[in-house]
Order: C-alpha cells, then structure tokens, then sequence
C-alpha cells in the first residue's frame, strides 16, 4: 500500500478515535488496530501520538480554513433578510455536513479543558472568527439600511450563540440535527424579522 494512502487513514482513523475517547484515552495501538496494523508502523508515518494529533489539527485547519473563506465572500453578496437567511442556513449546513469539522469540534469540545493551545484553537473558532464575520457583515447591512442601528458585534454574538449552542447540541446528539436545524432557522427568521429592515 502506498505511504500516502496509509498516512490518510492512520490520520482518518485518529479523528474517530479522539472524537470519541479524547487525546488521552486514545492510544497509538488503538489507532494502528483501527487502521489494521501495527502500533509500531505508524512511525513510519508520523512521529507520534502529538505529530499525529498535530498533523490533524493542520488537515482539518485546511477544511475549515477553505470553508469559511467561502462563506466570507458569499457574505459580500448579503443586502437583505431574505440573503442573510439563505447565508446563514448555507454556512450551518456547510459546518454540520463535515464530517472531519463535525469531529474536530467533538476532540477540541473534550480537549479545551486539558490543552491551553486547544483551548486558544476553540475559542477562535467557535466564538471569535465566527463573531467577526457576522459583525463586520452586520456593519455593512446597518450602513447599507438594510438593518437597524446597533452595536454590530453584540447583534452578531446574539445572533451566533444559540445557533452554536444547537450545532454542539447536535454533535453530541446527532440524532436532533434535524431538530436544531429546525430550531435554527425559527431563530433566524425571528431575529431578521425584529432586525432586518430589508
């Protein structure tokens, strides 16, 4: 088989393993059994369990990273409710339907406690990134008219914290993704309406 190949596995096997058991209740033969070899062959491959787990963080960074620089320049397109809506439901889409993001969030969910850099990694990705996005397009729809005047950054944390809260809710219950799909674009309409101008 070829190194390439074995490499994306031990990694694809890794991202189960932690999402489900964290870092630390994983174990390298936990990993190699997974993929169907042996503990020690994964050297062969990474250097270990921490280069494993930090070539995963940059793999999935990379998914992540190529997500939202899409769903930055769709925002440029956003001048009304009935925009931000079809944005947003997209963006919660695009997020609960990766399966890799999906999986990172649960291992960085159980590791934020354990590991300051992971912690840092949580809350840029859960709260700051997300945050900025939504308050700079919310800036523009309020100079644009198309909302009301506000303070953009507290509209966008009020505007993204619940819809974080049930992506979490459905990750650690899958089975209520399509209830806190439900739930979510209740509470976009909701918001657009007491929001929205436009």
């Amino acid at each position: 088989m070829q190194k390439g190949n074995t490499r994306e596995r031990i990694l694809a096997a890794a991202l189960d393993l932690f999402s489900v058991k964290g870092y630390e209740g994983t174990t390298i033969d936990d990993i190699a059994a997974r993929v169907g070899i042996k503990g020690p062959s994964i050297y062969k491959y990474l250097k270990g369990k921490a280069d494993l787990f930090r070539a995963l963080g940059e793999k999935t960074d990379e998914e992540y990273n190529a997500g939202m620089e899409k769903v930055i320049s769709e925002a440029e397109n956003v001048h009304s409710g009935k925009e931000l809506k079809e944005f947003t439901m997209h963006s919660v889409m695009l997020t609960l339907n990766s399966e890799v993001i999906t999986k990172m969030r649960r291992v960085l969910s159980l590791e934020q406690f354990r590991n300051e850099d992971l912690a840092e990694h949580t809350t840029e990705h859960h709260l700051t990134k997300i945050t900025t996005l939504y308050t700079n397009l919310f800036q523009r729809l309020m100079e644009e008219g198309v909302m009301i005047s506000g303070d953009p950054e507290i509209f966008a944390m009020e505007y993204t914290a619940p819809t974080t809260l049930l992506i979490h809710m459905s990750d650690r219950q899958p089975e209520k993704k399509q209830e806190a799909l439900a739930t979510i674009e209740r509470l976009v309409d909701s918001y657009i309406e007491r929001h929205c101008l436009l």
